[in-house]
């Protein structure tokens, strides 16, 4: 009876705000700076009776495992390895409460710049278990993507009129326009995801200095103390 219920469980994956993240769903990052590059999401457990979960890494891409921090329970990888489970097989796979969600630790951030090969992929299967390890129940599987050339509008995050800042105008000359509605934090980075200024934001008008920028694309992230986070491209003439 116990593998008739498990077997019609269902596990689902959020961003940080709640956000789904679709099985076969790609979220890509053209940064690796840890904003916001650094993705916070929760695994789900849709059902009415506790499951167990485990991760699995399918692929690396372009890449060996190396610089990628991987997150879970109270664990935090400074790597992974193509085809390995966490938490291993042999340790307790991660449990979740009927109807419930676990999101505390569970984030995972590529810093690596890689070789010059792109898009660099990490492909994460998240399947349910039961007492011996058999698979149940359909996975999720997703792919995290560092790319630098990837051209982003917005980010994964507040994509509506409630945002909590705006950018006036994303073709600049000497500065960045913004205006935000609470106290916050913004990075400027280059299209290679160096980091090329930083500072506080305040509520109200804000300009960012740009003028000793040459022209090209940039990237500027807006973040508040609630973690949520904004990020454009943006041209400089």
């Amino acid at each position: 009876m116990l593998f008739s219920f498990q077997s019609k469980a269902q596990i689902a994956l959020a961003k940080e705000d709640g956000t789904p993240i679709a099985n076969g769903q790609v979220i890509t990052y053209n940064t690796v700076n840890e904003v916001p590059a650094n993705l916070h999401y929760k695994i789900k457990n849709t059902s009415g009776f506790p499951i167990n979960v485990r991760i699995k890494i399918t692929d690396i891409v372009n890449a060996t495992g190396s610089g990628f921090q991987f997150c879970y329970l109270s664990t935090c990888l400074p790597f992974v390895t193509e085809n390995a489970v966490y938490p291993a097989n042999s340790k307790p796979a991660i449990s979740i409460g009927a109807n419930s969600e676990v999101s505390n630790g569970y984030t995972m951030w590529n810093s690596d710049t890689g070789s010059g090969t792109f898009p660099i992929d990490y492909v994460i299967k998240y399947y349910m278990v039961d007492d011996f390890n058999n698979e149940l129940g359909n996975p999720v599987t997703f792919t995290y993507r560092y790319d630098p050339n990837a051209v982003l509008a917005v980010s994964d995050v507040k994509k509506n009129q409630n945002s909590f800042a705006d950018i006036y105008s994303t073709l600049i000359m000497n500065n960045i326009q913004i205006k935000s509605k609470e106290n916050g934090f913004y990075s400027l980075y280059n299209m290679e995801g160096r980091t090329l200024s930083e500072g506080d934001i305040k509520k109200g008008e804000n300009l960012i200095d740009t003028s000793v920028l040459s022209s090209g694309a940039y990237i500027v992230t807006l973040k508040n103390d609630k973690g949520e986070i904004i990020s454009k491209k943006i041209i400089k003439k």
